[in-house]
């Protein structure tokens, strides 16, 4: 009875004396709902039924084309545009919303796979459709991979921040699995190149249900954390205080520019050889349309065990002092670098007799287990291989900071640097470049990006993170959050107390 007579907002923050995570609407207890994983595994869903969709239409193969023209084109734009954006991706972040930047985060992609549809009904005829279409994809996907990062980052706890980002990519790479099944289910009998009608309609449908998801999310600053403490908002209510903010971190944080090839090498796209999931031109003229969807079901599978694998790790509360969070950093960075040299040195076999526009008589299907169990090995590997370096991407990043703010920078930084270059990869796939010239310059990039995380692995990771006001939950109805971002632990005692915990 006495919870009745309570408004929601008091319901909200009364429980018993302690934090209470369940959240009120109209009476109507939902359990669990302010909690950081709850957001986080919201997220997950969103991007579940866009990006994993997205991702699933391209594991088929050219956005699920035989002809990966169009595919390739929309490529560029998508990355040419998500680079420009994502990099001012936490200024906008900060001002608009998480609401805003993912209900439009995820309108691009169903613009992208109606392009794709389009094609595969006209031709040619559809080309600006497609170009425009990827266009939209990119400031689409600047908006929510930006919300991504720093809900992923900031919400948990530092002793959460590795597995949830892995519930996270769990989720999201689910639906790159399911999108996998559906053209699997619906082409498995079929001897056509594209995908049927049904396959596209189908991922149209589930991206536009993923639009409407952030509808459900609740505002940043009334999720609580595990440990009781409240998601704190800064205040920056005016676009040129937001670009001030963004220099400071950038201006405060110099070094983050050493973690630059690191983004720029940790997408898949830029990963670009004749054995990964998104490339185009060998992955179409060299299996059947339904091992194409075959392949991007077991990649998606082992990039989840990848994430889960690294983000458990660094995450694991060991009992020795020698095996703490710092020392996690530089164990994962050397284990990056060893995985880089030895399944990149696995896949050159691969690679060196691979030619354009060279297709084995017939094509390799998933029932020649003979013929296909060595390339589903490597795509096995590859995708652990992406797994982990995204969670420890991720990770890094969250180890570094608490601050919303600053993590939004980071993670907009992030996807710009690594969208820049996997736009000019996709461009070098347009134009021909031999496979085993793109594979041994990105294998190179690879090994120098991981060689210059060191600095940062080895120097900068501390045990605990202090750069945010904690915010502890109890009798009240919350405050505002700290002062401008990208103020780091060197600055704590000069003239501001930055850090404090306050009870409301």
């Amino acid at each position: 009875m006495a919870d009745a007579a309570m408004s929601d907002e008091e319901q909200n923050i009364h429980h018993g004396g302690k934090p209470n995570t369940d959240y009120y609407v109209k009476g109507l207890r939902i359990p669990k709902y302010r909690s950081a994983m709850a957001q986080v595994v919201m997220v997950g869903l969103i991007a579940f039924c866009t990006v994993g969709m997205s991702s699933a239409l391209g594991g088929a193969g050219g956005g699920g084309l035989l002809n990966t023209t169009q595919s390739t084109n929309a490529n560029v734009a998508v990355y040419s545009t998500f680079a420009a954006l994502a990099f001012f991706g936490g200024t906008i972040y900060n001002r608009v919303g998480i609401k805003v930047c993912l209900m439009f985060g995820g309108f691009g992609y169903a613009c992208l796979a109606s392009a794709y549809f389009t094609t595969a009904k006209i031709g040619d005829r559809a080309t600006p459709w497609v170009v425009m279409a990827g266009c939209l994809e990119g400031l689409s996907a600047a908006m929510l991979w930006t919300a991504q990062g720093a809900v992923t980052m900031c919400y948990p706890t530092e002793d959460m921040k590795g597995r949830s980002f892995s519930v996270f990519w769990t989720i999201f790479q689910m639906g790159g699995v399911i999108g996998s099944i559906i053209p699997i289910c619906l082409n498995w009998n079929s001897k056509a190149g594209n995908l049927n009608d049904g396959s596209y309609i189908a991922f149209i449908v589930i991206m536009l249900c993923g639009c409407c998801i952030p509808l459900l999310l609740i505002p940043s600053d009334k999720v609580i954390r595990t440990d009781g403490s409240q998601v704190v908002l800064p205040p920056m209510p005016t676009w040129r205080s937001e670009i001030k903010g963004m220099y400071h971190v950038l201006e405060k944080n110099w070094w983050i520019v050493t973690l630059f090839p690191f983004f720029a090498a940790s997408n898949s796209d830029f990963r670009l050889i004749p054995n990964a999931i998104e490339t185009n031109d060998f992955n179409v003229p060299n299996f059947t349309l339904r091992t194409r969807s075959f392949n991007g079901l077991w990649s998606n599978f082992f990039n989840m065990v990848g994430v889960w694998a690294m983000g458990t790790f660094l995450d694991f509360p060991f009992k020795s002092k020698h095996l703490g969070r710092a020392m996690r950093a530089k164990a994962g960075i050397v284990y990056l670098l060893i995985a880089t040299l030895s399944i990149w040195g696995g896949g050159w076999v691969f690679v060196k007799d691979a030619k354009r526009g060279v297709s084995p008589e017939p094509l390799i299907d998933v029932t020649e287990s003979a013929r296909y169990f060595p390339y589903l090995a490597l795509y096995i590997f590859y995708a652990f291989y992406d797994g982990c370096f995204q969670a420890y991407a991720y990770w890094l990043m969250g180890s570094l900071s608490n601050n919303s703010a600053t993590l939004s920078h980071y993670s907009g930084w992030y996807k710009s640097i690594q969208s820049a270059a996997a736009a000019v990869v996709w461009r070098l796939d347009g134009v021909k470049i031999s496979y085993k010239s793109m594979y041994i310059s990105t294998w190179a990039i690879l090994i120098g990006s991981v060689l210059t995380t060191f600095y940062v692995a080895f120097t900068k990771v501390r045990e605990h993170s202090t750069d945010e006001v904690r915010v502890l939950v109890g009798e009240g109805t919350g405050m505002e959050g700290p002062g401008a971002a990208g103020i780091d632990d060197s600055e704590v005692g000069k003239g501001e107390e930055l850090v404090s915990d306050k009870k409301v």
